[in-house]
Protein backbone atom coordinates (compact mmCIF):
# COMPACT_ATOMS: atom_id res chain seq x y z
CA UNK A 1 0.00 0.00 0.00
CA UNK A 2 2.80 2.17 0.88
CA UNK A 3 4.55 1.52 -2.79
CA UNK A 4 0.94 2.51 -4.58
CA UNK A 5 0.99 5.80 -2.41
CA UNK A 6 4.94 6.70 -3.81
CA UNK A 7 3.58 6.03 -7.37
CA UNK A 8 0.22 8.00 -6.98
CA UNK A 9 2.27 10.98 -5.42
CA UNK A 10 4.85 10.57 -8.32
CA UNK A 11 2.24 10.31 -11.50
CA UNK A 12 0.19 13.47 -10.24
CA UNK A 13 3.08 15.33 -10.62
CA UNK A 14 3.80 13.99 -13.29
CA UNK A 15 0.38 15.11 -14.73
CA UNK A 16 0.55 17.98 -13.48
CA UNK A 17 3.20 19.28 -15.75
CA UNK A 18 1.28 17.08 -18.82
CA UNK A 19 -1.37 20.09 -19.89
CA UNK A 20 1.99 22.44 -20.21
CA UNK A 21 3.95 20.22 -23.15
CA UNK A 22 -0.14 19.94 -24.71
CA UNK A 23 -0.33 23.59 -25.32
CA UNK A 24 -0.02 24.29 -28.96
CA UNK A 25 3.54 26.10 -29.96
CA UNK A 26 4.01 29.18 -30.87
CA UNK A 27 7.67 30.28 -32.46
CA UNK A 28 10.15 32.72 -31.42
CA UNK A 29 9.47 34.81 -34.26
CA UNK A 30 5.64 34.89 -33.79
CA UNK A 31 5.92 36.09 -29.42
CA UNK A 32 8.28 39.18 -31.29
CA UNK A 33 5.25 39.87 -34.08
CA UNK A 34 2.75 40.00 -31.01
CA UNK A 35 4.76 41.84 -29.03
CA UNK A 36 5.66 44.47 -31.13
CA UNK A 37 1.97 44.74 -31.90
CA UNK A 38 0.58 45.44 -28.48
CA UNK A 39 3.77 46.99 -26.86
CA UNK A 40 2.26 50.26 -25.33
CA UNK A 41 5.94 51.48 -24.95
CA UNK A 42 6.25 51.44 -28.59
CA UNK A 43 2.92 52.86 -29.38
CA UNK A 44 3.92 55.98 -27.05
CA UNK A 45 7.25 56.31 -28.90
CA UNK A 46 5.29 55.87 -32.51
CA UNK A 47 3.07 58.40 -31.84
CA UNK A 48 5.78 60.79 -30.67
CA UNK A 49 7.57 60.16 -33.57
CA UNK A 50 4.62 61.37 -35.63
CA UNK A 51 4.71 64.60 -33.44
CA UNK A 52 8.28 65.22 -35.00
CA UNK A 53 7.72 64.14 -37.99
CA UNK A 54 5.01 66.84 -38.30
CA UNK A 55 7.33 69.35 -37.21
CA UNK A 56 9.12 69.19 -40.47
CA UNK A 57 8.05 71.83 -42.50
CA UNK A 58 8.39 74.28 -44.78
CA UNK A 59 6.03 76.81 -43.23
CA UNK A 60 9.16 79.36 -42.48
CA UNK A 61 9.97 79.72 -45.37
CA UNK A 62 6.29 80.94 -46.57
CA UNK A 63 4.78 84.13 -46.06
CA UNK A 64 1.86 84.99 -43.72
CA UNK A 65 -1.46 86.00 -44.91
CA UNK A 66 -4.19 87.34 -42.58
CA UNK A 67 -6.94 89.06 -42.90
CA UNK A 68 -8.97 91.22 -40.01
CA UNK A 69 -12.40 93.53 -40.15
CA UNK A 70 -13.82 95.40 -37.59
CA UNK A 71 -17.33 97.86 -37.19
CA UNK A 72 -17.59 100.67 -34.78
CA UNK A 73 -20.77 102.43 -34.03
CA UNK A 74 -20.39 105.71 -31.81
CA UNK A 75 -22.94 108.66 -30.50
CA UNK A 76 -21.59 112.12 -29.84
CA UNK A 77 -22.51 115.21 -29.00
CA UNK A 78 -20.46 117.89 -30.45
CA UNK A 79 -19.87 121.61 -31.12
CA UNK A 80 -17.93 123.03 -33.97
CA UNK A 81 -17.21 126.55 -34.67
CA UNK A 82 -15.94 127.56 -38.42
CA UNK A 83 -15.49 131.65 -39.62
CA UNK A 84 -17.55 132.82 -36.55
CA UNK A 85 -20.23 130.22 -37.01
CA UNK A 86 -21.15 127.77 -34.38
CA UNK A 87 -22.54 124.50 -34.86
CA UNK A 88 -24.23 122.13 -32.19
CA UNK A 89 -24.56 118.34 -33.23
CA UNK A 90 -26.46 116.27 -30.82
CA UNK A 91 -26.43 112.70 -30.55
CA UNK A 92 -24.69 112.37 -34.18
CA UNK A 93 -24.00 108.57 -34.93
CA UNK A 94 -21.11 107.91 -36.55
CA UNK A 95 -20.29 104.29 -37.80
CA UNK A 96 -16.69 103.52 -39.00
CA UNK A 97 -16.22 99.98 -41.12
CA UNK A 98 -12.60 98.93 -41.54
CA UNK A 99 -11.28 95.11 -43.36
CA UNK A 100 -8.14 94.21 -45.01
CA UNK A 101 -5.83 91.21 -46.10
CA UNK A 102 -1.96 91.17 -45.55
CA UNK A 103 1.16 89.47 -46.25
CA UNK A 104 4.09 89.56 -44.38
CA UNK A 105 7.29 87.55 -45.61
CA UNK A 106 10.75 86.88 -43.65
CA UNK A 107 13.08 87.02 -46.65
CA UNK A 108 16.10 87.18 -44.69
CA UNK A 109 16.88 86.60 -40.53
CA UNK A 110 20.50 85.34 -40.54
CA UNK A 111 19.76 81.80 -41.68
CA UNK A 112 17.90 80.80 -39.02
CA UNK A 113 15.03 79.54 -40.72
CA UNK A 114 17.14 77.30 -42.09
CA UNK A 115 18.65 75.92 -39.41
CA UNK A 116 15.52 75.94 -38.04
CA UNK A 117 14.03 72.88 -40.66
CA UNK A 118 17.29 71.16 -40.36
CA UNK A 119 17.14 71.32 -36.63
CA UNK A 120 13.46 69.78 -37.14
CA UNK A 121 14.88 67.20 -39.56
CA UNK A 122 17.08 65.85 -37.15
CA UNK A 123 15.05 65.40 -34.31
CA UNK A 124 12.81 63.40 -36.09
CA UNK A 125 15.42 61.26 -37.31
CA UNK A 126 16.39 61.13 -33.48
CA UNK A 127 13.14 60.20 -32.89
CA UNK A 128 13.06 56.97 -35.45
CA UNK A 129 16.19 56.32 -33.68
CA UNK A 130 14.56 55.95 -30.08
CA UNK A 131 11.60 54.16 -31.64
CA UNK A 132 14.27 51.40 -33.29
CA UNK A 133 16.27 51.21 -29.87
CA UNK A 134 13.07 50.36 -27.72
CA UNK A 135 11.72 48.05 -30.51
CA UNK A 136 15.49 46.58 -30.09
CA UNK A 137 15.69 46.60 -26.94
CA UNK A 138 12.10 45.08 -25.78
CA UNK A 139 13.12 41.98 -28.90
CA UNK A 140 16.37 41.52 -26.98
CA UNK A 141 14.19 41.21 -23.71
CA UNK A 142 11.43 39.23 -24.96
CA UNK A 143 14.06 36.44 -26.56
CA UNK A 144 16.00 36.44 -23.50
CA UNK A 145 12.65 35.25 -21.27
CA UNK A 146 12.06 33.01 -24.79
CA UNK A 147 15.10 31.20 -24.01
CA UNK A 148 14.91 30.87 -20.46
CA UNK A 149 11.67 29.40 -20.45
CA UNK A 150 13.81 26.68 -22.79
CA UNK A 151 16.24 26.47 -19.81
CA UNK A 152 14.01 25.91 -17.25
CA UNK A 153 11.91 23.64 -19.21
CA UNK A 154 15.05 21.62 -19.29
CA UNK A 155 15.68 21.69 -15.67
CA UNK A 156 11.77 20.63 -15.39
CA UNK A 157 12.75 17.69 -17.21
CA UNK A 158 15.98 16.87 -15.34
CA UNK A 159 13.77 17.28 -12.03
CA UNK A 160 11.31 15.04 -13.54
CA UNK A 161 13.99 12.35 -14.16
CA UNK A 162 15.12 12.73 -10.76
CA UNK A 163 12.38 12.40 -8.60
CA UNK A 164 11.35 8.89 -10.79
CA UNK A 165 14.96 7.83 -9.69
CA UNK A 166 14.32 8.37 -6.59
CA UNK A 167 10.31 7.34 -6.24
CA UNK A 168 12.06 3.97 -7.35
CA UNK A 169 14.97 3.69 -4.82
CA UNK A 170 12.47 4.16 -2.11
CA UNK A 171 10.52 1.30 -3.24
CA UNK A 172 13.64 -0.40 -3.79
CA UNK A 173 14.33 0.53 -0.11
CA UNK A 174 11.06 -0.07 1.19
CA UNK A 175 11.45 -3.44 -0.20
CA UNK A 176 15.10 -4.41 1.36
CA UNK A 177 13.63 -3.32 4.64
CA UNK A 178 10.44 -5.19 4.38
CA UNK A 179 12.58 -8.95 4.01
CA UNK A 180 15.45 -7.41 6.29
CA UNK A 181 18.00 -6.82 4.06
CA UNK A 182 18.28 -2.91 4.49
CA UNK A 183 18.23 -0.70 7.82
CA UNK A 184 15.41 1.44 8.86
CA UNK A 185 17.94 4.42 8.17
CA UNK A 186 18.24 3.87 4.68
CA UNK A 187 14.31 3.63 4.26
CA UNK A 188 14.55 7.09 5.81
CA UNK A 189 17.33 7.91 3.73
CA UNK A 190 15.36 6.98 0.37
CA UNK A 191 12.33 8.80 2.00
CA UNK A 192 13.96 12.43 3.00
CA UNK A 193 15.82 12.47 -0.76
CA UNK A 194 12.43 11.70 -2.53
CA UNK A 195 10.67 14.17 -0.64
CA UNK A 196 13.65 17.09 -1.28
CA UNK A 197 13.10 16.04 -4.92
CA UNK A 198 9.45 16.31 -5.19
CA UNK A 199 9.59 19.57 -3.55
CA UNK A 200 12.79 20.75 -5.88
CA UNK A 201 10.21 19.18 -8.77
CA UNK A 202 7.17 21.76 -7.42
CA UNK A 203 9.50 25.01 -7.10
CA UNK A 204 10.71 24.10 -10.42
CA UNK A 205 7.20 23.60 -12.00
CA UNK A 206 6.88 27.35 -10.53
CA UNK A 207 9.73 28.54 -12.00
CA UNK A 208 8.09 27.60 -15.48
CA UNK A 209 5.26 29.25 -14.62
CA UNK A 210 6.55 32.41 -13.16
CA UNK A 211 8.64 32.60 -16.72
CA UNK A 212 5.65 32.16 -18.92
CA UNK A 213 3.99 35.34 -16.89
CA UNK A 214 6.76 37.21 -17.62
CA UNK A 215 6.90 36.13 -21.12
CA UNK A 216 2.69 37.15 -21.62
CA UNK A 217 3.69 40.37 -20.07
CA UNK A 218 6.67 41.44 -22.21
CA UNK A 219 3.83 40.54 -25.13
CA UNK A 220 1.33 42.76 -23.38
CA UNK A 221 -1.38 39.30 -23.20
CA UNK A 222 -1.90 39.43 -20.02
CA UNK A 223 -3.27 35.55 -20.14
CA UNK A 224 -2.48 32.90 -17.83
CA UNK A 225 -1.33 31.35 -21.32
CA UNK A 226 1.46 28.38 -20.86
CA UNK A 227 3.17 25.37 -21.92
CA UNK A 228 3.53 27.03 -25.71
CA UNK A 229 7.43 27.37 -25.96
CA UNK A 230 9.09 23.89 -27.54
CA UNK A 231 11.94 24.68 -29.14
CA UNK A 232 16.05 24.37 -28.63
CA UNK A 233 18.73 26.77 -28.54
CA UNK A 234 20.99 27.22 -31.48
CA UNK A 235 23.97 29.63 -31.83
CA UNK A 236 24.55 31.32 -35.36
CA UNK A 237 28.30 31.44 -35.89
CA UNK A 238 30.60 32.91 -34.02
CA UNK A 239 30.97 36.63 -33.67
CA UNK A 240 34.60 38.17 -34.26
CA UNK A 241 35.12 41.03 -31.37
CA UNK A 242 36.55 43.82 -34.30
CA UNK A 243 33.92 43.27 -36.12
CA UNK A 244 31.34 43.86 -33.47
CA UNK A 245 33.64 47.31 -31.74
CA UNK A 246 33.31 48.48 -35.65
CA UNK A 247 29.35 47.98 -36.44
CA UNK A 248 28.57 49.07 -33.16
CA UNK A 249 30.59 52.86 -33.55
CA UNK A 250 28.35 53.18 -36.55
CA UNK A 251 25.30 51.30 -35.69
CA UNK A 252 24.97 51.51 -31.82
CA UNK A 253 21.30 53.06 -31.19
CA UNK A 254 22.21 55.40 -28.31
CA UNK A 255 25.67 56.56 -29.91
CA UNK A 256 23.25 57.76 -33.04
CA UNK A 257 20.80 59.05 -30.75
CA UNK A 258 23.89 60.58 -29.28
CA UNK A 259 25.18 62.07 -32.07
CA UNK A 260 21.60 63.41 -33.40
CA UNK A 261 21.72 65.51 -30.23
CA UNK A 262 25.01 66.75 -30.97
CA UNK A 263 23.82 68.05 -34.73
CA UNK A 264 20.78 69.59 -32.53
CA UNK A 265 23.28 71.32 -30.64
CA UNK A 266 24.96 72.83 -33.47
CA UNK A 267 21.89 74.10 -35.33
CA UNK A 268 21.09 75.51 -31.82
CA UNK A 269 24.10 77.71 -31.98
CA UNK A 270 23.88 78.77 -35.53
CA UNK A 271 19.92 80.23 -34.47
CA UNK A 272 21.78 81.90 -32.16
CA UNK A 273 24.25 83.49 -34.02
CA UNK A 274 21.55 84.44 -36.75
CA UNK A 275 20.56 87.56 -34.04
CA UNK A 276 23.65 89.29 -34.80
CA UNK A 277 22.55 89.73 -38.21
CA UNK A 278 19.70 91.93 -38.94
CA UNK A 279 16.09 90.80 -41.18
CA UNK A 280 14.66 91.86 -43.37
CA UNK A 281 10.87 91.47 -44.24
CA UNK A 282 8.55 92.05 -47.10
CA UNK A 283 5.15 92.95 -46.65
CA UNK A 284 1.76 94.11 -48.81
CA UNK A 285 -1.68 94.42 -48.11
CA UNK A 286 -5.11 96.16 -49.27
CA UNK A 287 -7.42 97.87 -46.94
CA UNK A 288 -10.94 99.04 -46.95
CA UNK A 289 -12.40 101.86 -44.48
CA UNK A 290 -15.78 103.70 -44.64
CA UNK A 291 -17.22 106.19 -42.04
CA UNK A 292 -20.82 107.57 -42.22
CA UNK A 293 -22.14 109.82 -39.92
CA UNK A 294 -25.57 111.37 -40.23
CA UNK A 295 -25.16 115.06 -38.51
CA UNK A 296 -21.20 115.76 -39.33
CA UNK A 297 -19.74 118.00 -41.61
CA UNK A 298 -18.65 115.45 -43.55
CA UNK A 299 -21.39 112.85 -43.88
CA UNK A 300 -19.35 109.98 -45.92
CA UNK A 301 -15.87 109.27 -46.30
CA UNK A 302 -14.23 105.69 -48.07
CA UNK A 303 -10.73 104.74 -49.07
CA UNK A 304 -9.51 101.70 -50.61
CA UNK A 305 -6.14 100.39 -51.69
CA UNK A 306 -3.37 98.38 -52.18
CA UNK A 307 0.23 98.75 -50.05
CA UNK A 308 3.14 97.24 -49.98
CA UNK A 309 6.95 97.51 -48.86
CA UNK A 310 9.97 96.05 -47.18
CA UNK A 311 11.21 96.78 -43.97
CA UNK A 312 14.70 96.46 -42.37
CA UNK A 313 15.39 95.64 -38.74
CA UNK A 314 18.52 95.20 -36.59
CA UNK A 315 19.37 94.70 -32.69
CA UNK A 316 22.23 96.49 -32.63
CA UNK A 317 22.37 96.14 -28.50
CA UNK A 318 20.88 94.22 -26.38
CA UNK A 319 22.29 93.86 -23.07
CA UNK A 320 25.12 91.25 -24.21
CA UNK A 321 21.68 88.65 -24.70
CA UNK A 322 22.56 87.64 -27.22
CA UNK A 323 25.85 87.04 -26.75
CA UNK A 324 25.06 85.14 -23.39
CA UNK A 325 22.89 82.58 -25.51
CA UNK A 326 25.56 82.16 -28.11
CA UNK A 327 28.24 81.41 -25.21
CA UNK A 328 25.35 79.03 -23.61
CA UNK A 329 24.99 77.17 -26.87
CA UNK A 330 28.85 76.56 -27.61
CA UNK A 331 29.25 75.17 -23.85
CA UNK A 332 26.09 72.79 -24.48
CA UNK A 333 28.00 71.98 -27.49
CA UNK A 334 30.88 71.39 -25.58
CA UNK A 335 28.86 69.14 -23.41
CA UNK A 336 27.36 67.22 -26.01
CA UNK A 337 30.78 66.32 -27.16
CA UNK A 338 31.73 64.82 -23.30
CA UNK A 339 29.08 62.85 -22.80
CA UNK A 340 28.81 61.28 -26.65
CA UNK A 341 32.91 60.31 -25.59
CA UNK A 342 32.16 59.11 -22.17
CA UNK A 343 28.99 56.69 -23.75
CA UNK A 344 31.06 55.57 -26.51
CA UNK A 345 33.88 54.24 -23.57
CA UNK A 346 30.96 52.70 -21.54
CA UNK A 347 29.22 51.04 -25.20
CA UNK A 348 32.97 49.69 -25.85
CA UNK A 349 33.79 48.47 -22.42
CA UNK A 350 30.07 46.93 -22.65
CA UNK A 351 30.78 45.11 -25.38
CA UNK A 352 34.46 43.79 -24.28
CA UNK A 353 32.72 42.51 -21.31
CA UNK A 354 30.53 40.77 -23.05
CA UNK A 355 32.38 39.67 -25.71
CA UNK A 356 34.20 37.82 -22.95
CA UNK A 357 31.10 36.21 -21.19
CA UNK A 358 30.04 35.10 -24.95
CA UNK A 359 33.33 33.69 -25.70
CA UNK A 360 34.02 31.54 -22.76
CA UNK A 361 30.45 30.30 -22.90
CA UNK A 362 30.92 28.90 -26.16
CA UNK A 363 34.47 26.93 -24.93
CA UNK A 364 32.23 25.90 -21.70
CA UNK A 365 29.57 24.44 -24.15
CA UNK A 366 31.48 21.55 -25.21
CA UNK A 367 32.86 20.61 -21.92
CA UNK A 368 29.77 20.75 -20.05
CA UNK A 369 27.49 19.20 -22.76
CA UNK A 370 30.45 15.81 -22.67
CA UNK A 371 29.40 16.43 -18.88
CA UNK A 372 26.09 15.85 -19.16
CA UNK A 373 26.40 12.91 -20.98
CA UNK A 374 28.76 11.47 -18.64
CA UNK A 375 26.56 12.43 -16.00
CA UNK A 376 23.54 10.77 -17.29
CA UNK A 377 25.39 7.53 -18.05
CA UNK A 378 27.20 7.34 -14.63
CA UNK A 379 23.50 7.95 -12.92
CA UNK A 380 22.10 5.06 -15.22
CA UNK A 381 25.03 2.61 -14.04
CA UNK A 382 24.79 4.02 -10.82
CA UNK A 383 20.70 3.20 -10.56
CA UNK A 384 21.74 -0.62 -11.80
CA UNK A 385 24.17 -1.16 -9.50
CA UNK A 386 21.76 0.02 -6.50
CA UNK A 387 19.02 -2.27 -7.81
CA UNK A 388 21.86 -4.93 -7.25
CA UNK A 389 22.80 -3.88 -3.81
CA UNK A 390 25.97 -3.14 -4.92
CA UNK A 391 25.62 0.71 -4.18
CA UNK A 392 24.71 2.74 -1.21
CA UNK A 393 21.75 5.51 -1.14
CA UNK A 394 24.24 8.00 -0.29
CA UNK A 395 26.59 7.02 -3.08
CA UNK A 396 23.35 6.76 -5.80
CA UNK A 397 22.31 10.36 -3.99
CA UNK A 398 25.93 11.96 -5.37
CA UNK A 399 25.47 10.53 -8.62
CA UNK A 400 22.05 12.29 -8.72
CA UNK A 401 23.44 15.92 -7.39
CA UNK A 402 25.86 15.51 -9.99
CA UNK A 403 23.55 14.35 -13.09
CA UNK A 404 21.98 17.29 -11.96
CA UNK A 405 24.30 19.91 -11.50
CA UNK A 406 25.61 18.85 -15.23
CA UNK A 407 22.62 19.34 -16.53
CA UNK A 408 21.94 22.64 -14.78
CA UNK A 409 25.63 24.21 -16.01
CA UNK A 410 25.31 23.00 -19.59
CA UNK A 411 21.42 24.77 -19.95
CA UNK A 412 23.42 27.68 -17.70
CA UNK A 413 26.31 28.03 -20.45
CA UNK A 414 24.20 27.83 -23.69
CA UNK A 415 21.51 29.97 -22.02
CA UNK A 416 24.45 32.63 -21.22
CA UNK A 417 26.30 32.11 -24.76
CA UNK A 418 22.89 32.88 -26.54
CA UNK A 419 21.87 35.67 -23.97
CA UNK A 420 25.98 37.43 -25.00
CA UNK A 421 25.06 36.90 -28.41
CA UNK A 422 21.94 38.31 -28.72
CA UNK A 423 23.28 41.43 -26.39
CA UNK A 424 26.53 41.90 -28.80
CA UNK A 425 23.87 42.11 -31.55
CA UNK A 426 22.20 44.55 -29.72
CA UNK A 427 24.77 46.70 -28.67
CA UNK A 428 26.10 45.88 -33.02
CA UNK A 429 22.92 47.85 -34.09
CA UNK A 430 22.14 44.51 -35.73
CA UNK A 431 19.13 43.17 -33.56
Amino acid sequence: MKWSAITVCYCSMLLFAAPVAAQERICLAECIRVALENNYGIKAADTERGIAANNVTISQYLPTVAIDGSQNQSIMDSEIESNGTTNIINRGVVDVYNAGVSLNWRLFDGLAMFNEHRKQKTLFAASNQRLKMLTDNLVASLCAEYYNILVQQKRLEAAQYSLALSAERYAQAHERYGIGAASGLDLWQAKIDFNADSSKLMQQEETVRNAYVRLNTLMTTQSMRQGYVDDTIVLAPKMQYDDVRHAALAHNNMLLIARHGMDVSDYDLQIARAAFFPSLNFGAGYSFGLTEAEKAVTTYNRSNGLNWGFSLSWNIFSGFDVSRRVKNAKLNIKSQEYNYKQLENEVLGDITLLYNTYENNILLIAFEQESAFVAATSLDIAMSRYKLGNLSGLEFRDYQKNYLDAIDRQWNAMYQAKISEISLRLMAGEL
